[in-house]
């Protein structure tokens, strides 16, 4: 049994002032914090304010959601503007079942107060009195002591009121009208006009917010697996392999968007125009499709041959190209039937997918043809990189090194083109590839082996984060970044070459150069055998991106796009799509990243690749939390999509700002309440889902 011994007393001293002055230092923070945000509880003392709140809120509390048809009967009796001696009053009405009014005095002076008394009126219903002269003019005379020039009748439809005789010249003598104006109810109360103007946006919202959701679900799935850190962290291939492929990616890429390109034009073409087209696509297809098969199945070569994984690749790019482009013509050829209702609802929609495949088949070729050209590079020169030597390695890595380092330097500094401040990711990118220098030559000189001790451990961080400092500073300089930040001035384009159409610019050739030099001594100093950790810096570059996405509010988003797209609900579903990707790719990623490792690892000692340890341990631990995230994700951008209406992203967000705006407060009550009814109808039904399904 352990003695626990109490505190001395000069510890106990010691954690009290400890306590005071951190009590001190919370009490500084949020008295500096009250003060910076401008807090003053007078300002809502003030009777105007709490007026103006007060009417604003009963307003946004009495929506407007239902009307009355009204109609306005007039009812009149006559005055006489001075009294004679021979003046008798109208005789009024109380036999009948219509209504009418008695006005008492019947005649009076200018400025005299007379009363009017109404019966068989509508039972709490407005009415008003109007003043009516021998000229036909009609003037409204407000009740006294109500401020408004509308009244209430009784329960019992009576009323009793009193007004002003009006100061009209030349009226002496004259029989003039009282005109009482009541309203009386036409039919049963129905949804009002501004109600179904705010249904009518509430579904617009709601598709809205359903398209977005839908269309960010794949490309967040896709990003969740490159960030999640215990998937990606013991990726590692060999860096000889690394910079073959991609000192391939343009060569690649150009030869998949020359030639593929022109493969995947033919067969949209074909595909899109009449009834025999397709059916030749269709052979086409089938036919790439067939020699996969076969190829693949082949029981005379069973072996995996470097030429036939080639070959493999080569179709698998080939009848992937022509499925996209079977698909995105025919696409296209149903578009042109067109239609009315729902069936052109429906051939527009396809028509639109294969408008978009059509515009970015190209690029999409150039990308297939590029992430071709590397695999195939990596196939053939594995191994011929295994059975170098070392001093070899060492060389090769250098001049592979050069070539990658240039390459990818060339396009950082072209995407560093398009705005003063993206000059940053030059630098950046220098530090990162500078950051291993100086570990990896105090691992050289002073033997460090694999496990370094602790001290070890701090000394080569330390190196990393000098090399990387040192990297960024000298790029930072040379690039001359700092005039760009400062001045908003983007880089000159002088070319200073041209190559197969590409012109490469004198601040890409500069940050080429950059590169090449600093990737052509990593790859000396490591060599084509050494390990890298593709994993670890594609784990990077994701979390990178989905924070900076994450940062930008869609606000903001739906502002850029209203600017690109023009107003209406098309720039809120963009705005919408690009903020939900990077939000679902992070709950994604962090539910990958707590699952249960047991899986994993009992496939991978059976012997399994990681594609299928993917599929058959991680997907379905993922699933049913990848469809709660998804509902909710629906949620959300149901409610934030009020919020992008405001930039003019459409849905209902646009009409409410109308009305705010118009200070039509009830109005805008109803899409308050519309908002509220819908969000209160998805929870429901993502819980019933989750509850079945998760």
């Amino acid at each position: 049994m352990t003695q626990t011994t109490d505190p001395s007393p000069s510890r106990r001293a010691l954690n009290r002032l400890f306590f005071v002055l951190a009590a001190a230092v919370v009490l500084v923070i949020f008295a500096y914090g009250w003060t910076v945000t401008d807090i003053d509880f007078t300002v809502t003392q003030q009777p105007q304010r709490q007026e103006n709140v007060t009417n604003a809120l009963q307003e946004l509390l009495s929506p407007n959601v239902f009307t009355q048809d009204y109609t306005i009967q007039n009812t009149t009796t006559s005055f006489l503007v001075t009294c004679t001696d021979d003046f008798s009053a109208p005789a009024t009405q109380p036999n009948t079942s219509a209504p009418y009014i008695a006005v008492e005095p019947a005649c009076g002076d200018s400025s005299d107060l007379v009363t009017v008394r109404g019966y068989n009126f509508p039972p709490n219903a407005l009415a008003r009195i109007n003043w009516i002269a021998t000229d036909g003019e009609r003037r409204i005379r407000q009740v006294v002591g109500v401020e408004a020039d509308n009244f209430v009748t009784k329960p019992d439809g009576t009323f009793s009121v009193q007004i002003e005789v009006p100061r009209i010249r030349g009226t002496s003598g004259e029989t003039h009208t009282i005109e009482a104006q009541g309203r009386f109810p036409n039919g049963a109360p129905h949804f009002s006009e501004t109600t179904g103007v705010v249904m009518e946006r509430m579904i617009e919202t709601i598709f809205l917010a359903l398209i977005a959701t839908t269309i960010s679900i794949l490309p967040s799935a896709i990003l969740s697996f490159l960030a999640a850190h215990n998937l990606m962290r013991s990726v590692r291939i060999p860096l000889g392999n690394l910079l073959v492929g991609f000192t391939l990616l343009p060569v690649g890429y150009f030869f998949g968007a020359t030639l593929l390109g022109a493969l995947g034009s033919f067969v949209l073409n074909l595909s899109s125009g009449g009834i025999a087209a397709p059916a030749a696509g269709m052979i086409v297809v089938f036919g790439a499709v067939a020699s996969t098969s076969r190829l693949g199945s082949a029981p005379q070569i069973a072996p995996r041959t470097p030429l036939r994984s080639i070959a493999m690749t080569l179709v698998v790019s080939v009848a992937g190209v022509i499925v996209i482009a079977f698909v995105a013509g025919l696409a296209l050829a149903i578009d042109r039937l067109g239609g009315d209702g729902i069936v052109g609802d429906i051939t527009r929609f396809i028509g639109s997918l294969g408008e978009i495949i059509q515009l970015v088949l190209v690029p999409l070729c150039g990308i297939v043809g590029a992430v071709a050209a590397a695999s195939i590079g990596g196939m053939l020169t594995t191994p011929l990189l295994r059975q170098i030597s070392v001093s070899v390695s060492h060389i090769l890595g250098a001049v592979l090194g050069v070539l990658g380092g240039a390459i990818l330097l060339g396009m950082v500094a072209s995407i560093g083109m398009s705005a003063a401040w993206m000059g940053l990711l030059v630098p950046a990118v220098v530090a990162s590839l500078s950051s291993p220098l100086l570990p990896q030559l105090y691992s050289q000189f002073t033997g460090v082996g694999l496990h370094p001790t602790g001290s070890q451990r701090v000394v080569l961080t330390a190196l990393s984060w000098i090399g990387g400092a040192i990297g960024f500073s000298a790029t930072f300089v040379l690039m001359d970044v700092s005039r760009a930040m400062v001045e908003g001035v983007l880089p000159g384009r002088e070319v200073i070459v041209s190559f197969a159409g590409v012109e490469v610019y004198a601040y890409v050739a500069k940050a080429m150069l950059i590169g090449a030099v600093v990737a052509g001594i990593m790859g000396g100093l490591q060599g084509t055998r050494a390990n890298f950790g593709i994993g670890g810096v594609l784990y990077s570059i994701t979390r990178t991106l989905l924070n900076a996405l994450r940062s930008i509010e869609p606000l903001i988003m739906g502002l850029v796009f209203v600017i690109w797209v023009g107003i209406g609900p098309f720039a809120g579903v963009l705005a919408l799509t690009l903020h939900s990707i990077a939000s679902l790719g992070k709950l994604y990623s962090e539910q990958i990243e707590t699952i249960d490792s047991g899986p994993i690892e009992a496939l991978q000692s059976t012997g399994a690749n990681r594609l299928q340890t993917i599929v058959y341990a991680v997907v379905p631990q993922i699933i049913p939390s990848y469809i709660a995230f998804t509902m909710y994700r629906w949620d959300i951008n149901v409610r934030m999509s009020t919020i992008i209406g405001f930039v003019g992203g459409g849905g209902i967000g646009f009409l409410l700002q109308q009305q705010i705006n118009l200070l039509r407060y009830r109005d805008a009550g109803v899409a308050v309440l519309a908002i509220a009814i819908v969000v209160s109808i998805l929870d429901y039904a993502s819980a019933a889902i989750r509850e079945r399904y998760v």
